[in-house]
């Protein structure tokens, strides 16, 4: 399938359409994205719509707009961090109410004026930018029932409305809106309707080795190291009944703490209970208990 180039505006590569590295903040190397990420995201992009991305934790969909930010040159990403608090209205804006009361006893003169205390959500910095931004709503199945909706009428008005202020402003540009869950099951209908969706598949055995290659490729990892890390990683995924399967988040780690401690390759060998700092790949007692019964 060719598209014309006006159409893919994200590459996944890690680089600006200058060809210079669009390197994600806080992370070593380049995040790339597979076929079917760029299809999707350039999908979105087309058409103008939000990306709803799904995918159990350590598949990337959180970097994921840290790339599409980069790459597409939009500057920082606003980030909002669904809570099963939040309400719609909250991607927009807040009124600190509370800072106001205490101004107010101490005669502030701030106090007087309600504007003062308005504070903008990541939608609304984004409403109000001048330049197109990304705004990361991070996982939204925290959220309460009317939220998603909430989200979609805020984003087709593409205005920042603040009553108690009398503000009714036009979006000075269209952010680039992604969204991010661990489970689509509980959004309603009418958002699903209205979103790009992608499930980002957790990575097989040979996207796991470029991944170490490409986040500690400055530490050298010796190929043999490397490969032994996948595989005991994917053995130690593959446990029955784990509560935490490790993610690559974890796999990175522990290559970091064998390469400090200065492990080779054949010393992960043998049953996983016996690998070497097991505690950087497995987070909950009751996970250690099934791999390492000993633990229990």
């Amino acid at each position: 399938m060719t598209e014309p180039s006006e159409f893919k505006q994200y590459r996944g590569d890690g680089t600006t359409r200058g060809g210079q590295p669009a390197a994600t903040p806080g992370e070593q190397g380049r995040y790339l994205a597979s076929p079917d990420v760029v299809h999707a995201v350039n999908a979105a992009l087309a058409v103008e719509q939000p990306l709803l991305v799904t995918g159990e934790a350590g598949t990337g969909k959180t970097m994921l707009a840290f790339s599409i930010a980069a790459e597409l040159e939009l500057g920082e990403v606003e980030v909002f961090t669904v809570r099963s608090d939040h309400q719609g209205r909250d991607l927009l804006y807040e009124i600190d109410n509370l800072q106001r009361f205490y101004d107010a006893q101490v005669n502030d003169a701030a106090a007087r004026e309600r504007g003062n205390y308005l504070r903008l959500g990541a939608l609304g910095r984004a409403f109000r930018s001048e330049v197109r931004r990304l705004v990361l709503i991070d996982e939204i199945d925290k959220a309460p029932r009317d939220f998603p909706n909430d989200l979609l009428y805020a984003i087709d008005r593409m205005e920042l409305r603040v009553p108690e202020l009398g503000i009714a402003e036009a979006a000075r540009k269209r952010p680039v809106v992604i969204i991010t869950s661990n489970r689509e099951s509980q959004l309603p209908d009418p958002f699903l309707r209205r979103c790009v969706f992608h499930h980002i598949e957790f990575p097989d055995r040979g996207q796991l080795r470029h991944i170490l290659d490409e986040r500690l490729g400055n530490l050298r990892i010796a190929e043999t190291l490397r490969d032994r890390i996948v595989d005991r990683f994917l053995e130690l995924r593959g446990v029955d009944g784990l509560l935490k399967k490790p993610a690559t988040s974890e796999m990175l780690t522990w290559a970091r703490v064998l390469h400090a401690a200065q492990v080779g390759g054949g010393e992960l060998e043998g049953s996983l209970r016996e690998l070497p700092y097991l505690n950087a790949l497995v987070k909950t007692r009751e996970d250690m208990a099934r791999v390492k019964p000993s633990a229990a």
